[in-house]
Parts: structure tokens; sequence; C-alpha cells
């Protein structure tokens, strides 16, 4: 008896009813298709223009999920180029369209005005933080030292150059541990001395690198000089994925070749141009709405190219080099230190009642706690010391 062929199986498959639709167009947001959309009450959609659709693309991308911790430097051999500006812009311009916190540092030793530009007031943090960064368990421990500009936490740098020149690598790591335990995405505006101790910390955890530039002859040099720098000292994972910023600052010279400059930048990096604007020139307050829309979306368009260099992978080795002790496994045993002092602290003091009842003079031990407690109070300018626990 022959074998019979087995049948094709020509029932349907499995369809879902969205599969059978047509995925709506998005609403258009600006120019001519958004009124046509509004004026028809909604029943033409011309859809969106290259440029909506480019933006669209764009904010998604600087949205997009961070797995794991970035870091983001800027910094540039050359100071006077934009630096702090850059740094303020690029904050700004990624806090204020993505899901989770932004934490920008000024880790510039020589007097840093981060704050100032995004807040209007000189103010100081990092070091007073570095003084105290045991003590901080909390992100309510931390903000004490920090000041929000909209969606932006900013750490202020240190107005004093003296009290910046003390700051260490090992200052800079410890508050980049205490910061990243509840911050994945940190930015910091550096200073230009290469050879400052905080340098070599800040470098060693830093994910991407932005090097401000300039049209002049030495603001382009620099920048590539930088670059050179970084390649020839151990960090050339940074040089490779680094990010120019061409700033339009000053007049320019007419014997300057601007597409020569441009080439010259671009040879080895990716190479975003920011159009001059009086805004920024000024110096003053950052305002996000004053900025002209073209300067607004060359901000963007960095803020865009510093969250592609956002890596799935694993970070730890990168992050923690030495995996002293990660940050978040260093938050249960920090706790508990905390409530083992406090209830050392209360056994003492219940010791000592009777002798002070009595008109004798408290423990020394007891004494220099509270002292020092006090001393770990106010620690900003204007700022209200902490309550005590």
């Amino acid at each position: 008896m022959d074998t019979p062929h087995a049948r094709r199986d020509t029932r349907p498959s499995h369809v879902t009813g969205g599969q059978m639709l047509r995925p709506p167009l998005p609403k258009p947001r600006t120019g001519w298709r958004a009124l046509a959309y509004r004026w028809s009450g909604g029943s033409w959609n011309p859809g969106l223009s290259d440029k909506e659709q480019r933006q669209r693309d764009r904010e998604a991308q600087i949205a997009t999920q961070l797995r794991g911790r970035h870091v983001t430097a800027f910094f540039c051999l050359k100071g006077g180029i934009s630096k702090t500006s850059t740094t303020a812009a690029v904050s700004t311009a990624l806090a204020n369209p993505r899901p989770d916190p932004v934490f920008a540092i000024d880790a510039n030793p020589d007097a840093g005005d981060l704050a100032e530009r995004l807040i209007g007031e000189q103010m100081s943090g990092i070091t007073a933080l570095s003084r105290h960064v045991e003590e901080v368990i909390t992100l309510e421990d931390l903000s004490r030292y920090t000041v929000t500009a909209g969606r932006l936490t900013v750490l202020p740098g240190e107005p004093n150059p003296r009290l910046g020149a003390s700051l260490s690598s090992n200052d800079f790591e410890q508050i980049l541990q205490t910061v990243q335990r509840f911050y994945s995405n940190v930015l910091v505006d550096c200073g230009t001395g290469v050879t400052h101790p905080l340098m070599s910390g800040i470098l060693r955890f830093t994910t991407t690198a932005v090097i401000p530039a300039a049209w002049s002859i030495t603001g382009a040099r620099r920048a590539m000089e930088t670059i050179l720098w970084l390649r020839d000292n151990g960090f050339a994972h940074l040089a490779d994925s680094c990010i120019v910023v061409l700033t339009a600052k000053d007049i320019v010279s007419k014997s300057v070749d601007k597409d020569a400059v441009r080439r010259h930048l671009a040879a080895g990096s990716e190479l975003i141009v920011v159009p001059a604007d009086p805004h920024m020139a000024d110096g003053g307050l950052l305002d996000w709405e004053q900025l002209r829309p073209r300067t607004r979306e060359a901000f963007l368009d960095i803020a865009e190219a510093v969250t592609r260099r956002f890596t799935a992978g694993d970070v730890e080795a990168q992050r923690w080099p030495n995996r002293r002790q990660h940050p978040e496994e260093s938050v249960a045993a920090a706790l508990q230190a905390r409530q083992s002092a406090r209830a050392e602290t209360s056994a003492a003091e219940a010791m000592h009642a009777p002798e002070r009842a009595g008109g004798e003079q408290a423990s020394p031990t007891a004494a220099s706690r509270r002292a020092s407690h006090s001393r770990a109070g106010a620690v900003m300018p204007g700022a209200a010391a902490p309550a005590e626990r």
C-alpha cells in the first residue's frame, strides 16, 4: 500500500486585530500641517514634515533608556571658549525630555560658575560635600549640597580657587560614588588644568568627552591638542568617541577659513556647530527659551549625540575599576552604621544622665559628638542647618 502524501496545512494562521489595521499617522504639531489638522477637526491628517519627523526622532533618542551609568565630561585645554555655557545648555537639553533625573557637577577648581549660569546665583557645594561625603546616606542628605534648575540637579562648584585647589582625585571618586547612588546620568564641567589632581579622577570615570572649540586658530588648535592629549595619556577610548562642539562666539576674521576649521576638527571626531547667539554671549543666566531656535537645535543635537553613546553592556568594570564597594551595596552598611552610632550615643547619654543631673560636667566624648554634629550643619551660603536626627 502506497504511503499517502502529507497534506499541506492550508488553515489561516492566527492574526490579531492590530495586524489588520494601518498604524495611525502621528498628529503634526507645527507648520501648516498642524493648522490643517486642527481646521479640519482631525478629519485630514497630512502627516509630519521631514523636519518634524527629524525632531521627533531626536526626542525619542534623547529619551532613550540608560542602562547602567554614564558620565559626560566637558573638557578642553583652553578656557574662554564657552565650556561652562555648553555644559549648562546640554545639561538642560538632556534633562527636559528624559524620564530619569540628570545631575550636573561643577568640578572646575578655578572658581567654577556653573550654578551661576543655571540659577543666577553664585554658590558653593562641592568642597562642603567632599568634607561630609561619608555622612550622605539618603537623597535628602545629598540635597543639602545641591540646587535645582528645572528638572536638572546641580552640585555647585567652589568659588574660592584656594579651596578648589585642595580637591583631589579621591575626593571626586567619593563624590561620584555618592551621587551615582541616586543619579545614573551625570555631567561634569571640568577645569582647564590637566595636571590638577582632580582631573585624573574625573577622566578615569568619564564615559563620553565633549570638547568645546572656537573658530579662532587657537580655539581650534587647542581642541585638537585636547584630543591628542587624551590619546597620549591613556584615554584613547575618550578621544575616539569624543564630541567636538564648535561655538561661534565672536566676530571671526575673514582670513580664517571656516571650511578648513570644520574639516580639521571633524577629521577624528563628531563635530557639531553651535551658531552665534547673543543670549549665550552675555555670559549671564541661561534661559532656554531665550536662545534662538537654531541654537536650541544645536544643543539638542549634542544631547542626542551623547545619548547615542549610552551602552547596555556591563558597566561595572568600566565605572568601578578598583571595585572597592559598589554604591548600592554600601547604602545598607552605612545605614546600619548610622543606627549603631545613634544607639551608642543614646546609651552614653543615658549612662551620664545622673552625673549631669547632679551638676557634674558632661562626658567629653558626648560633648565632642555634639560639637561634631554641629559642625556638619549648614555648608552652603544661605542654607538652613540640617534638622537633628
